[in-house]
């Protein structure tokens, strides 16, 4: 009986270990998923004042003499030219997100290591194993 439960956990210690393992994402993915939700909601914000402005539109059809309805208008047309600022950086983040992230996905698939890279390769500086310029007597 002591063998069937040391066995039970075994399963259940390694399920837990593969299930975290499985549901754990990499940081550019969820950097790109909170990107993507804040141009949700920055488009959500402009579409809806879009839609306000399409009804006060309608209502100064009805009542072209209305200070109120004139005076929302103005107001109108400011909040949906800084929804449409705002929706365009949210768009613009994104998108910089999902090429980062993709740009990751391309290196991880053509093997390039990340973490071997020296920064003094990439301005062609002499590395530690370059021994061409060192020394000699």
């Amino acid at each position: 009986m002591k063998n069937d439960s040391k066995l039970w956990f075994l399963l259940l210690s390694f399920g837990f270990i593969i299930a975290i393992s499985c549901n754990s994402h990499s940081i550019l993915r969820d950097n790109t998923n909170d990107r993507y939700e804040e141009y949700k909601s920055a488009y959500k914000h402009y579409s809806d004042s879009e839609i306000d402005y399409i009804i006060l539109l309608e209502n100064l059809e009805k009542y072209p003499k209305d200070e109120y309805l004139l005076v929302r208008k103005q107001i109108l047309r400011k909040e949906i030219e800084q929804n449409r600022l705002l929706m365009l950086q949210t768009r613009v983040e994104f998108e910089k997100a999902l090429q980062e992230w993709d740009f990751e996905v391309q290196k991880r698939e053509t093997g390039v290591p990340t973490d071997s890279i020296d920064i003094r390769q990439i301005f062609g500086l002499p590395t530690p194993k370059d021994t061409s310029l060192r020394y000699r007597e």
